[in-house]
């Protein structure tokens, strides 16, 4: 008879080995595997995140706007009272230096309501290119008033409150030291033959339209923007326009072309203390 082979007996140890091996090996199987689930899953979320920035990096680039300067007012408020800046700050709550004058102030060679008005070099130059492009597009503009002096802004405060009283006469004119004018940066513009200068029906001319539009590209804001008297101090003045260059002046018309200076930069405005 041939020999019958014995079968060989399973150790206990052996077993154990398999059976624990087999589970290391079936845990390795579902890590792996939530690994390769998870993954596309954040890749997703960060594709998206990155489409998003470039998607805002893209606006911001398009439309030439940049931040509000809220941070940058707060960190640093001498750049409002530096008198070398182009943001000197005049209002009712931040008067000038007493008796302060610019240094640079020039003619521009433009037409004017009256004989003069000169303004600080850079805006003179800016608002040469102003009316240069407007009269490209048929329209006519006329300087009516830039920097005045501290004794000039008193004769005319004094003459608004000798005529309508002080409490009219503070919505409409500055107090003496008070004067965005008196900065060298502001400029009073009129229609072609002046029949609206220093009136709210400007903004109801192919004048004031045009600056509405326009004025932002070339540095300038409107300074007193219609509704906006609390925050502003002053009454709706559709030809009175600042000199803030172009980067902050596009970013303001970005905002609202009837956004004020002091919502912009964050700094106290309205009334008199």
């Amino acid at each position: 008879m041939p020999n019958k082979k014995k079968k060989r007996k399973l150790r206990p140890w052996a077993f154990l080995t398999l059976v624990f091996g087999g589970l290391a090996l079936l845990a390795l199987l579902v890590t792996t595997l939530a690994g390769s689930l998870s993954k596309p899953i954040e890749d997703a979320a960060l594709t998206q995140k990155v489409i998003q920035e470039s998607e805002e990096e893209k606006t911001v680039l398009e439309q030439g706007m940049i931040p509000p300067a809220e941070e940058e007012s707060r960190e640093d408020l001498d750049v409002f009272h530096d008198t070398d800046s182009l943001l000197l700050l005049a209002n009712k709550k931040h008067p000038l230096p007493d008796g302060y004058a610019p240094y640079d102030l020039v003619e521009p060679n433009v037409p004017m309501v009256f004989g003069s008005a000169p303004l600080r070099a850079q805006a003179a130059s800016a608002i040469e290119e102003m009316f240069a492009a407007a009269a490209n597009d048929g329209i006519t503009l006329l300087l009516g008033s830039g920097y005045r002096s501290q004794e000039y802004q008193d004769q005319l405060y004094s003459g608004y409150s000798a005529q309508y009283g002080w409490e009219v006469a503070d919505t409409i004119s500055s107090r003496p030291g008070y004067s965005d004018h008196q900065t060298g940066l502001a400029a009073d513009i009129s229609d072609h033959d002046g029949a609206t200068y220093l009136s709210e029906e400007m903004e109801n001319t192919p004048e004031g339209a045009w600056l509405k539009d326009h004025a932002h590209e070339y540095g300038f804001i409107m300074r007193y923007p219609k509704g906006k008297q609390e925050i502003t101090g002053y009454a709706y003045e559709p030809w009175h326009f600042r000199y803030v260059g172009v980067d902050y002046a596009t970013a303001i018309y970005n905002i609202d072309p009837f956004y004020s200076f002091e919502e912009y930069f964050g700094v106290e405005g309205g009334d008199y203390e």
